[in-house]
């Protein structure tokens, strides 16, 4: 894996630094990002991918600046149309630069095939960390309620695994980042997510093994998921007393939600 120090980031890395110490505002941080990423016109889709690899390895790495880079992505998306040095607009795969973002859904999609080692304790918990981080960051963009960062599948996706799948068939690594990360998105958009009541095509908004229900959101696997975070409060796992607490405090806000 590249690391973040790497040579091919140094330069968008060094906005994002100023970024994250006001040395730069995020127009001024997204304007820069966006001139570096396009510099190579024969390779614009490198440039752009890389921009967002470097963004997600900032997100796991510095969590306190999520708001930053939450604010730099709107940012971005709100730039002039890009051109060519022809004057050309810059599509990728049928997706306009910069007000679609193109590519940047689907690193979300590679960043959900993300699991817990069962390796050293120091590989585990990196792995958890950036699992819980994932969805801190993915939330806090949904909570911009732009339309580009449409993400409530994402949403889906963790609460299904957290809360949907019988105790036994779960690992506690993966609960251990599962129930925190499913944890987040209450805590950050949990109101948004009691009110929606939004279907998926196909497999998608299918449930795991313990919920048989409508696919997708509803008011009823909303409670569902309520009295799970109750009962995995309880549970004598190995996951630890502050994973039980956010259990138990994540079903204790869904409650306050519902007042």
């Amino acid at each position: 894996m590249v690391a973040i120090t790497d040579d091919i980031f140094a330069p968008q890395l060094a906005i994002l630094q100023d970024l994250f110490s006001d040395n730069v505002s995020a127009e001024q941080a997204a304007e820069y990002l966006a001139s570096i990423s396009l510099e190579d016109e024969s390779d614009l889709e490198g440039g752009i991918t890389s921009l967002w690899t470097l963004i997600f390895k900032c997100a796991y790495q510095y969590p306190e600046h999520h708001d930053k880079l939450v604010n730099v992505l709107v940012q971005l998306s709100k730039l002039p149309d890009a051109k060519t040095s022809n004057g050309e607009p810059i599509l990728l795969y049928d997706m306009q630069v910069w007000k679609d973002l193109p590519m940047f859904g689907w690193q979300f999609r590679d960043e959900w095939n993300a699991s817990v080692p069962a390796g050293p304790p120091d590989a585990r918990q990196k792995a958890i960390s950036r699992i819980i981080n994932r969805d801190k960051f993915t939330a806090r963009l949904m909570a911009t309620k732009e339309p580009v960062f449409a993400y409530s599948w994402f949403a889906l996706i963790t609460l299904r695994d957290a809360l949907e799948t019988p105790v036994d068939q779960s690992s506690a690594g993966n609960l251990e980042a599962l129930i925190p990360a499913a944890a987040a998105w209450i805590s950050i958009l949990g109101a948004d997510i009691y009110q929606w009541n939004e279907g998926f095509d196909g497999a998608l908004g299918k449930g795991g093994p313990l919920w048989k229900g409508q696919h997708g959101f509803c008011k009823e696997r909303w409670q569902f998921w309520k009295e799970r975070f109750g009962e995995l409060a309880t549970i004598e796992v190995e996951t630890g007393d502050e994973v039980r607490t956010t259990a138990r405090d994540t079903g204790r806000m869904m409650e306050e939600i519902e007042k």
